[in-house]
């Protein structure tokens, strides 16, 4: 048994139309389809490179976003090179144990060729490009392994063109890459295959753009040279085939400043903790904020001077030594399983536009960042940006429709135990029995509301869970505001329902 994974970076699965995605439409009707499939929190790119490749949340592998700061200093998790100053290439970046190292560790192969960041590259084939392990990062083909059979596959390819946007070529390239390796080398147990679209095409013009049905029809088409060569072949040879994303997109419907705010509010505020400054944020649909020494009082200050904007959702802290959260008035990071030693003092998720304004566009949302007013963006708890795409198709699968709760993170154990290899003790997410064909009973359980909820005198916010088979699936959430919020004494005690 072998695997082939596609990942179609941030593609919705009610994007999927016969007329524009007609590839994807048919293997949804031939294969099973995950109907409740969820992304990892927060939900942005390096999260889910990660989760990914460990069958774990944040929680476990320490990737908490996309940019985030350790030792005072921040990372752009798009950079490789930035990645390794959390340990080296052989441990540290990532603290979980990812499936590339437990084929290496038991003479298995992984295969890896995308066209994401570098550092989003580097983390999803973690622990397989160091053991030598055929790697394509199709911008350069040599930076992550260098070894003949790359040399003898990449070599006749000429660049790229630099920043390509929208990445039509670089995502055929993908593709280029992958049937090139199959005419001169044989097919190792798991290829992970990662297109960077529709996600760039989806920032920078918006799902419902002519380009991004453009954009989104030629990632259909390029997939469906895999889905052909697999119907024509790899089903016959045993080879199970899983298309997924990694995300969904909601869309900006407002845009802020959380810097500007705290900076007017007298805060002295900054990008990293310098001399000059007592907290540093990291910000786009979810706001990060690490205050010098965890001063308590700093971070309540700031809390409440935040929390009565319109576009403050749900908010998380780190666990105090006594076991609550950190701030009063907020729910533990470990809510949505993103407790780690890296983890912010004060997260929050920038709020639904329709929370403040009821005439808001659906699933508009607050924004801090570039990118414009209009276009796709993700990170947060909304339930489009949670959604995310995944079939399965092979003789191992069954198929169909599975209305069951899965998550990215379910991935790893379901394709290490049919390989009968063993699961880390890191990973978070559970074997999908009901997917697979040896198991009659469909090993299905009882779906449990597992909601949170944090009341205050400003209004409640809620995580939507739902518990499955012992794991928590993040659902949206939502923020119920009063129609004139008070300012809440530090001193204020919140009411949590449904823990």
């Amino acid at each position: 048994m072998k695997f082939v994974i596609v990942v179609l970076d941030g593609l919705r699965p009610d994007q999927l139309d016969e007329a524009v995605t007609p590839n994807l439409a048919e293997m949804s009707k031939i294969g099973l389809r995950l109907a409740r499939h969820t992304s990892s929190f927060p939900s942005e790119t390096r999260v889910s490179s990660a989760a990914l490749a460990t069958g774990g949340h944040s929680s476990a592998h320490g990737i908490i976003g996309n940019r985030f700061l350790a030792n005072g200093r921040s990372i752009d998790g798009s950079s490789l090179s930035a990645l390794l100053t959390l340990g080296s290439e052989r441990g540290g970046v990532l603290t979980a144990t990812t499936i590339g190292e437990v084929l290496v560790a038991h003479g298995r192969a992984m295969l890896t060729i995308g066209s994401q960041s570098q550092g989003s590259f580097g983390l999803s084939s973690w622990g397989s490009w160091q053991a030598g392990a055929p790697a394509f990062w199709v911008h350069d083909p040599s930076k992550f392994s260098s070894t003949a059979a790359v040399h003898r596959t990449a070599s006749s390819f000429p660049l790229l063109p630099p920043d390509e946007r929208p990445a039509r070529a670089t995502i055929e390239r993908v593709v280029d890459l992958f049937f090139s390796f199959l005419k001169k080398e044989a097919l190792p147990e798991v290829s992970l295959l990662w297109f960077s679209e529709p996600d760039i095409t989806y920032h920078m013009f918006g799902l419902q753009h002519p380009t991004a049905r453009e954009v989104l029809h030629e990632v259909d088409r390029q997939f469906g040279r895999i889905f052909a060569w697999w119907s024509e072949k790899g089903e016959r040879e045993g080879v199970q085939l899983i298309v997924a994303s990694d995300h969904g997109h909601a869309i900006i419907g407002e845009k802020v400043s959380v810097l500007n705010h705290l900076q007017r509010s007298g805060f002295k505020v900054g990008y990293e903790l310098t001399p000059d400054v007592d907290a540093a944020i990291t910000a786009q649909r979810v706001v990060n904020i690490w205050v010098r020494d965890r001063e308590g009082h700093l971070l309540t200050e700031m809390y409440h001077s935040l929390s009565e904007q319109p576009w403050f959702g749900v908010a998380f802290s780190r666990k105090a030594a006594e076991g609550s959260p950190l701030v009063a008035n907020t729910l533990p990071l470990s809510a949505v399983m993103a407790e780690h030693q890296r983890s912010a003092d004060l997260s929050f998720v920038l709020a639904d536009c329709s929370a403040a304004n009821r005439n808001a566009p659906p699933g508009a949302v607050y924004y801090d960042g570039t990118y414009p007013i209009g276009v796709g963006m993700h990170g947060g708890l909304s339930a489009h940006e949670l959604s995310s795409l995944c079939i399965l198709a092979g003789n191992g699968f069954k198929t169909g429709v599975a209305a069951v709760p899965t998550s990215i993170v379910d991935l790893v154990p379901t394709i290490l135990s049919s390989l009968r290899l063993p699961l880390p003790s890191t990973v978070q997410g559970r074997i999908i029995h009901e997917a697979l064909q040896d198991r009659e009973d469909g090993g299905q359980y009882d779906v449990e509301d597992a909601s949170v909820s944090i009341a205050s005198s400003a209004g409640r916010a809620t995580v939507f869970r739902e518990r499955y088979g012992q794991r928590l699936y993040l659902r949206g959430a939502a923020v119920t505001r009063l129609a004139e919020p008070k300012n809440d004494r530090p001193d204020a005690n919140p009411t949590q329902l449904n823990t």
